[in-house]
């Protein structure tokens, strides 16, 4: 494991074989991390309260943002009115967040489902689904059938077992 943090971070918890590459930062004040999960380089995890879940992959740039500053006080300018309310984000285990997307607070990212690329996720992401674009929208189902996805389901608990 290699790390190069910036360091106004807590660490809830973290699983077995968590990896992360370069340049993680974190602002969250608790982070809750799942066994088997993968963190690419130069992820920015930038909100108050984050659980990932078990068999998480992260693409490389993907950034989890919320809660900034705020930009309705009369008089004051943004950078000092301080940050408004974040929400927590949850990531379901087996999900995969493709390269630089951008996950919103209060969004909770499915098990199993997939969001591409560049994305920009502003509302919750179905389990066994993929979501992409800009903001994200439905693309198609992971799996045809229900019986695929309950037997992957099945599958992964043994996986890593």
């Amino acid at each position: 494991m290699f790390f190069l943090l910036n360091f106004r971070y807590k660490f809830k918890k973290t699983g077995k074989d968590f990896y992360c590459g370069r340049d993680l930062w974190v602002r969250a004040n608790t982070v809750s991390v799942g066994d088997y999960v993968y963190i690419n380089n130069y992820a920015h995890l930038g909100v108050n309260d984050l659980r990932i879940e078990d068999y998480v992959m992260f693409g490389p740039n993907v950034s989890i943002v919320g809660g900034d500053h705020r930009f309705d006080v009369v008089g004051t300018a943004s950078r000092g009115t301080g940050r408004a309310e974040s929400k927590p984000v949850v990531i379901q285990k087996d999900a995969w967040l493709g390269a630089g997307s951008i996950i919103v607070h209060g969004v909770t990212i499915g098990e199993g489902s997939i969001v591409a690329a560049g994305s920009l996720v502003l509302q919750d992401v179905p389990p066994y689904t993929i979501y992409g674009g800009h903001p994200a929208k439905f693309i198609k189902n992971r799996f045809e059938k229900k019986e695929d996805v309950q037997q992957h389901s099945k599958a992964i608990q043994g996986i890593y077992a």
